[in-house]
């Protein structure tokens, strides 16, 4: 462990200068280093703020996803805990914040005081951020974890809990090189809430020692749930309370759009009063013109979803969302989605739709999502691998509207049965917490 770690220090200060050299010429990079100009100074203004009178939890995550994740436990400790409790919040990437700073309701926000990045992670900067915050406790989220924060903070007795906790058998962290480094570093903290039983025996299998190892499942579902349960946006009436039954495509990227598109204008001719919702993954300016020019090639007119009046009437087959942060919303417009990112590194979020009793389909890689796969199994979800499955599909659940109602409430029951990872997550922190 000590050879590794000094490995692992000795590495950061390459990683670095190879970091600053490659931002010249990729964004991401140069943003995740300029964010963190000036780190310091604001940790020290903002956490002036914090109170030594309540418990301070500190959740970390890293970005969008795993804030989601951590959200619904940070509300549940606003509503159930102390309201002396307060959170500290930190990202480590710009996009996670981003999507904090996005949301009209944060939740929780009067017991979040204090939100920024994570510092890079050294041995002094570690220190300076305990220093800084004196947390109770750290959350760690799904699999966030910072080896000189976790060694840190294990040396000053502060508890430490992975809550969402996952660990693939192709993971990486279990090669012959790391698995041993990793087990050291789940060994040191207090908890592990895993997702699911097969990834608990692997984490029991690498940690050691008096770690508690708990099943508690995904909080993701418990996040769905409470966000389509509490949203208050509505949506235009033109769009909801018209005689089309709408298909939708989320998230979509140029491979899924060659499928969806194409199917579309095929199943169209099939049932006239069939709209398509299309929205991509980043709508912008450059991705809904090349969507444009496609529609126009398959003769479909569209419609911008920010041109629509409430009152109106949408005459156009297509609506193109060009903005984000409604997704979810825009699913109750629909009776059938198609979720994207599948024909890429994997399919996005598939609970969603499913949560609101749409039949999901996706393209061919659905590894990443154990969502996808599991609504698969219960005939769900479908895998369509091109535009004529695509139509295939939908004409089919089209033609039998039992079928697919049917085939909706399967989905929503799935994501409701399994809501509960948060409470369970909250039992575990409180537990702990008092025990400090």
């Amino acid at each position: 462990m000590k050879i590794q770690r000094a490995i692992y220090n000795l590495s950061l200060p390459i990683a670095h200068a190879a970091a600053l050299a490659a931002a010249s010429f990729n964004g991401k990079i140069a943003e995740v280093l300029a964010c963190r100009k000036g780190l310091k100074e604001r940790w020290k203004s903002k956490s002036s703020v914090l109170s030594e009178e309540g418990k301070l939890i500190w959740f970390h995550v890293s970005s969008a996803g795993e804030f989601l994740q951590a959200k619904p436990v940070m509300d549940l400790i606003h509503e159930k805990m102390d309201p002396s409790i307060q959170i500290a919040l930190t990202f480590y990437s710009p996009s996670g914040k981003k999507f904090l700073e996005r949301l009209a309701d944060p939740g929780g926000d009067e017991a979040i005081r204090f939100v920024d990045y994570l510092p890079f992670d050294t041995q002094p900067n570690a220190r300076f951020c305990l220093d800084t915050l004196k947390p109770d406790m750290i959350v760690y989220t799904k699999f966030d974890l910072w080896p000189n924060l976790i060694m840190e903070t294990g040396k000053r007795g502060i508890s430490q809990i992975l809550i969402s906790g996952t660990l693939s058998p192709n993971s990486k962290r279990l090669s012959r090189i790391t698995r041993g480094f990793y087990g050291e570093l789940y060994s040191m903290l207090t908890a592990i809430a895993a997702i699911s039983e097969e990834d608990a025996q692997r984490f029991v299998r690498y940690a050691h020692g008096n770690i508690a190892i708990t099943i508690a499942g995904d909080t993701r579902y418990d996040q769905v749930c409470r966000r389509i349960d509490a949203s208050s946006l509505k949506l235009p009436q033109a769009l909801v309370g018209g005689e089309r039954f709408y298909v939708i495509a989320g998230s979509t990227w140029p491979g899924d759009e060659r499928t969806v598109i194409p199917g579309f204008r095929r199943l169209i001719d099939r049932f006239p009063l069939t709209g398509l919702i299309l929205a991509p993954h980043e709508p912008t300016a450059g991705r809904l013109e090349e969507i444009r020019r496609h529609l126009e090639r398959e003769g479909l007119p569209f419609r911008l979803f920010s041109s629509i009046k409430d009152d109106e009437k949408i005459d156009e087959p297509v609506i193109l969302i060009d903005g984000i942060g409604y997704l979810a919303e825009l699913y109750r417009a629909a009776g059938l989605a198609y979720v994207g990112g599948s024909y890429g590194t994997g399919v996005h979020n598939v609970m969603e739709p499913a949560v609101l009793g749409l039949p999901v389909l996706f393209g061919p890689r659905i590894d990443n999502s154990l969502e996808a796969k599991r609504l698969t199994g219960l005939g769900a979800g479908r895998i369509v691998n091109s535009a004529e499955e695509f139509f295939s599909v939908s004409e089919s659940l089209l033609s039998d509207r039992a079928l697919l109602e049917k085939l909706g409430a399967t989905a929503s029951e799935f994501i409701r049965n399994n809501c509960g990872a948060a409470l369970r997550c909250l039992n575990l922190i409180e537990g702990h917490l008092n025990r400090n």
